[in-house]
């Protein structure tokens, strides 16, 4: 039997996912029985496999190292890390400063964390406006399988990783799960929508496959 990591939530379908690791990602309602997850794996099988080998042919995934020179992506730039006698984390144009001490990759994290988190509620709030379908909620997410996602409930849930992605690739992925509020599904409707708010959205979707390493480029537990 198949190996997996099962996330349940307040979903109505199944969805299938294959991290950098090639551990398989299993999202299903909370009441769904377990027979029925492992049927529809089985199912699977073939699109399992397949994307397994094209996860393995992907660049290995960069590591985030506070050292002089690291360097960091950061809303479709490059910044380059700096210890420096500073009280606290500090961008100079594309040199990120930060006071060297032990703790320096909490702190590195923490400042790109508030960045992506100010940034992404700006773009939310405008994105939202124009389009007229407003999330409930939003949460801030860790996660290491998707770069977004919208629950029944109206949740929007981004990954702090977007804070490595140009803008107009940050925008699409709100814009996608925005468009599931009217489309909860992978619909032609759905897609319809998306490439309504977003001409040409392929290419970012295109994009987040090339640079899907990015969500484990921070490390976790800081």
């Amino acid at each position: 039997m198949e190996n997996y990591q099962l996330i349940r939530s307040n979903r109505k379908t199944l969805a299938l996912s294959i991290d950098t690791n090639g551990t398989l990602i299993v999202r299903a309602p909370f009441l769904m029985h377990t027979a029925q997850i492992n049927a529809f794996i089985q199912k699977q099988r073939v699109w399992i496999e397949q994307t397994r080998k094209k996860v393995a042919m992907l660049p290995p995934v960069p590591r985030f190292s506070p050292k002089d020179g690291a360097a960091i992506p950061y809303w479709g730039r490059t910044l380059v890390l700096q210890s420096a006698a500073v009280a606290k984390v500090t961008l100079h144009g594309d040199i990120l400063q930060y006071p060297a001490q032990k703790d320096a990759t909490a702190l590195i994290i923490r400042w790109l964390e508030k960045q992506a988190r100010e940034e992404l509620q700006q773009r939310i709030q405008v994105l939202s406006q124009s389009m007229n379908q407003t999330p409930t909620s939003f949460r801030f997410s860790r996660a290491k399988g998707r770069w977004g996602s919208m629950s029944t409930r109206g949740t929007l849930s981004l990954n702090r990783a977007l804070v490595h992605c140009p803008p107009d690739v940050i925008d699409y992925v709100i814009i996608h799960e925005l468009c599931h509020i009217p489309h909860p599904n992978h619909s032609p409707a759905f897609w319809r929508e998306v490439e309504h708010w977003m001409p040409g959205y392929r290419s970012k979707k295109q994009w987040l496959k090339a640079h899907a390493s990015l969500v484990s480029f921070l490390p976790d537990g800081k």
